[in-house]
């Protein structure tokens, strides 16, 4: 799965880096938190700060190694393996919106950080993603049967939306300074957002309950999309997504 999530989701994700990891002191010592392929860490570590990561998952872990060229750390939220009060910046790309409790991973990106340090999380919003959109029309027209999604329990969900991440990071004790969407085009292969449609998350859930009859009809009526999801209109070159994202950014208070 980690090397699906590399082929396909990872270039989604990645299309917020330069945004989250600008305007760092060079100077300082930033951890990335669910740091996936390690490309925010690559990014960080070329304009001169000194940059780890950290990630629960085994295989993106390694992937993570291989990029980087030395160990990642094991661990996640909500016990990050390190002490108060170490990093200068915070980052965590896309991982508030995955965690069993949100509230809980904020108060530990809050205590990482030291005061007067800087903590940056993007999260998905409510808006359903144009890539979502795209495959449950395939599912609609294939009539394939959606298993139960899993969600929060209510206490523990939050609004996805930038004034419900912000309140999330002001709970934790943080100093929002900035709470705003974010967009970008998202441009990917065919055939690599095919590896983790039928492979990652929700879509692989989603795929591996079908009967074979209904992944012929999807894989068929895949191939056949053109406008208004390839970038040249027809069913040929890549897919192009205008996607969006939350970003929000909090200081550890000096007191």
């Amino acid at each position: 799965m980690a090397r699906a999530y590399a082929q396909s989701f990872a270039g989604l994700c990645e299309g917020v880096v330069p945004e989250v990891v600008g305007g760092f002191p060079v100077s300082g010592r930033l951890l990335d938190v669910g740091c996936g392929t390690g490309a925010l860490v690559a990014e960080a570590r070329e304009r001169g700060l000194e940059a780890i990561g950290v990630e629960p998952d085994p295989e993106m872990a390694a992937l993570a190694t291989e990029r980087l060229g030395d160990d990642v750390v094991a661990g996640g939220l909500p016990d990050l393996p390190f002490a108060d009060d170490g990093f200068d910046a915070v980052t965590a790309g896309f991982v508030l919106n995955h965690v069993d409790d949100p509230r809980a991973g904020a108060r530990e990106l809050a205590r990482v950080a030291a005061p007067g340090g800087m903590v940056r999380a993007t999260i998905w919003g409510r808006t359903p993603p144009p890539q979502g959109v795209m495959w449950n029309g395939l599912l609609d027209e294939a009539g394939a049967e959606r298993p139960p999604a899993p969600r929060l329990p209510e206490e523990r969900d939050f609004d996805r939306s930038p004034r419900g991440l912000a309140g999330l990071m002001e709970e934790a004790g943080l100093a929002v300074t900035e709470a705003r969407t974010l967009a970008w085009t998202w441009r990917v292969a065919p055939d690599d957002l095919w590896a983790g449609l039928t492979t990652v998350g929700n879509f692989g859930v989603v795929w591996r309950a079908q009967p074979e009859d209904v992944r012929t009809r999807l894989r068929t009526a895949y191939d056949a999309l053109g406008a208004p999801w390839r970038e040249d209109r027809d069913q040929d070159g890549d897919f192009a997504f205008d996607v969006e994202c939350v970003l929000v950014e909090a200081r550890v208070p000096r007191s």
